[in-house]
């Protein structure tokens, strides 16, 4: 089954054209390991063909649907971005993450691995809801649970450092006696 994120480019003519896209869940179902849990998101793609490469630009807006990193409820995080792809027609290999190599006698590229990298890059390192949004049962039993297993932890390394702080090293020691003896 073709993918309708293959944009057949041979049989159009060198300019711009527009496509438009509605990215929901069964988009990131086909990711094997994503922690996207769903997503309704609007995806513009501008795709403008020229003789030797091919240049397109997506626009997307919408949501990810994700798991809060403090209470572990999920919440749609909205997203919101702009993204250029090349497709340049060569037989080497390229460096650059943002020039993508196909052989001259290609005639569709996918768009899929370019749009999903650039939606899940929009999301943060650390996602949370809104303040005052998290689920406070949730946070309160985090809590009780790192009160209980983290206490003697806490604990332990307070007393070693101390100790540690205490603790002189041998070599200054000597230096110090020298130091003294002046």
């Amino acid at each position: 089954m073709k993918s309708e994120y293959v944009i057949g480019f041979s049989s159009l003519k060198d300019g711009r054209h527009d496509y438009h896209y509605k990215i929901e869940n069964s988009f990131f179902e086909q990711f094997e390991y994503t922690d996207i849990e769903g997503a309704d998101l609007e995806l513009d793609v501008v795709l403008d063909k020229k003789p030797n490469m091919i240049i397109v630009e997506f626009t997307v807006v919408g949501y990810l649907r994700v798991m809060c990193d403090r209470c572990t409820d999920s919440f749609n995080y909205p997203i919101k971005g702009k993204e250029s792809v090349i497709y340049k027609f060569t037989d080497e290999d390229l460096d650059d993450e943002k020039v993508i190599a196909i052989l001259p006698h290609e005639i569709e590229i996918d768009i899929t691995i370019p749009v999903y990298e650039f939606a899940t890059l929009l999301l943060p390192q650390r996602r949370i809801h809104p303040k005052g949004e998290c689920n406070e049962e949730m946070l309160n039993e985090i809590d009780n649970y790192l009160m209980v297993e983290g206490v003697t932890k806490v604990e332990e390394e307070d007393e070693s450092s101390i100790e540690d702080e205490n603790e002189i090293d041998p070599r200054w020691s000597k230096l110090k006696d020298l130091k003294n003896k002046s």
